[in-house]
């Protein structure tokens, strides 16, 4: 059975779980978080093993710079594109207003400061780095030193690069483990999130606002992102590609959590579509760090939501413009909150704007669900995309057929 059907299974199983027997609140927080650590648990020890020898040998043959800066730049791309596909979705559908009314005690995960950014990337201990699960970003880059460092002396760094090398490889083993193991936890993370949206009062209220963003969704994965691949693969038809990441993209979709179908989107890149190892290891953390694209596009339909209903004055061109610069400067804080979605992105951009509007994202709280659901699948489905056409770009990977697709 191909793994997308195995996701899917587990997603529908699940939310049917969920949507016949209730799961108090407490047992709904608990059975999620094992499931999404299950789900990771085998990420970091992979990126730590598999990067330096992938900085290594993309250093040995001159192509660590052009990978890397490709992918930051079709990374941040995406953002951008995706906020203007979030900002014209809000006009053209016209997801209309909600009333004024929503859970005060909503409380968002608190996005960290650029300045808190930028300081944890060098931090006191190098250590620490290694073995931070929120911020891939610091890891990559004490990854990518040791890799360089391989190289001042071949000899003496030759029983070091195979003990790396040897690692990566029982590392991608374990990995493979978790993927093919991950439905099973995905089951009760569906039940979980089904639980939750069950419970959640007045949610239909939201129902413009989710299917616009769902509709977004849709034109993004079936019209944009191929748009973008066909433009860089040479022009040959860009579908198998969307196809060969529906599985992390599903994983992503359920669980909500960025870091989730990251060991399932790192198989995918290499067996379906055909990324070398030293591509997709370095290539990988950058995407996330820099590419929360969908993440973007549905905070940016949201906060129009927002704006449109405290005021029926409509939106100017000034705020427009404040939002194509704020929105992705607040998804590239998101990468150090994996676990964090749209209503988290809603919380910053609020209190950013101002004018009265410091609490507006209290207003979408109880759609927070659907939304993060949605950031996440297109936050997945571009970062495989990201790392498949900047490999792809740097020859870096080798066309599979379709039909031997896991």
């Amino acid at each position: 059975m191909k793994i997308w059907v195995k996701y899917l299974v587990a997603l529908a199983v699940g939310a049917a779980f969920g949507f016949v027997i209730p799961i108090k609140p407490a047992a709904t927080d608990a059975i999620l978080s094992l499931a999404l650590d299950l789900g990771r648990y085998a990420l970091i020890p992979l990126l730590f093993f598999s990067i330096p020898i992938a900085a290594h040998e993309l250093h040995e043959d001159r192509r660590l710079l052009k990978l890397s800066l490709r992918v930051v730049l079709y990374a941040i791309g995406s953002v951008l594109l995706l906020t203007l596909v979030g900002l014209a979705g809000a006009f053209a559908l016209s997801p209309g207003r909600i009333p004024l009314s929503a859970d005060a005690n909503y409380s968002p995960t608190v996005l960290p400061t650029l300045t808190e950014l930028v300081l944890s990337l060098v931090p006191p201990n190098a250590f620490t780095a290694a073995v931070s699960t929120e911020y891939l970003l610091p890891l990559a880059l004490l990854a990518m030193i040791l890799g360089l460092a391989f190289s001042f002396d071949r000899l003496a760094t030759k029983p070091v690069v195979g003990f790396f090398d040897s690692f990566s490889r029982i590392a991608w083993q374990i990995n493979s483990f978790f993927v093919e193991f991950l439905p099973l936890p995905l089951i009760f993370a569906a039940a979980a999130r089904m639980s939750s949206i069950g419970a959640t009062a007045q949610l239909g209220q939201y129902g413009k606002l989710i299917l616009a963003v769902f509709a977004e969704t849709a034109f993004v994965a079936l019209v944009v992102i191929p748009a973008a691949v066909f433009a860089t693969n040479g022009r040959k038809n860009p579908y198998p590609t969307v196809y060969g990441l529906l599985a992390p993209a599903l994983a992503a979709l359920i669980s909500g959590h960025l870091y989730t179908p990251a060991g399932s989107l790192a198989k995918h890149l290499k067996e379906n579509l055909g990324v070398r190892r030293r591509a997709n290891a370095l290539s990988l953390p950058l995407a996330y760090a820099f590419g929360r694209a969908g993440t973007a596009m549905v905070s940016a339909t949201a906060f129009i939501v927002i704006l449109n209903s405290y005021s029926s004055l409509g939106l100017g061109s000034g705020t427009v413009l404040w939002m194509l610069v704020w929105v992705p400067f607040t998804t590239l804080l998101m990468g150090a909150a994996p676990a964090a979605g749209a209503a988290s992105a809603l919380a910053f951009l609020c209190a950013a704007y101002g004018r009265g509007f410091e609490t507006g994202y209290i207003l979408v709280a109880p759609a927070a669900i659907p939304l993060l659901a949605a950031g996440t699948f297109l936050d997945t489905l571009c970062a495989g995309a990201v790392v498949s056409m900047a490999s792809s770009a740097e020859r870096l990977s080798v066309p599979r057929d379709p039909r031997h697709f896991i």
